[in-house]
């Protein structure tokens, strides 16, 4: 029996990106009193969130200001 994979590992963090911020969003959702996560694990899940989609969303193309190019 095969296992059909994704096309390359990014589409399983982009499912991860999702994810967590679904977590995020149910977890704002809530009463103080009735949130599953601490406040430290929140800044943490927000935290990996922020690197993830930086790295996600990383372009590699050099971003030039014409003042400092000489242009």
């Amino acid at each position: 029996m095969s296992q059909t994979y994704p096309q390359n590992e990014y589409m399983y963090l982009e499912e991860v990106r999702s994810i967590l911020k679904n977590v995020l969003a149910r977890e704002s959702k809530r009463h103080q009193m009735d949130q599953h996560l601490t406040p430290h694990t929140e800044g943490v899940v927000e935290e990996i969130l922020s690197m993830l989609e930086e790295e996600l969303d990383y372009d590699p193309t050099p971003q030039y200001e014409p003042s400092l190019a000489g242009i």
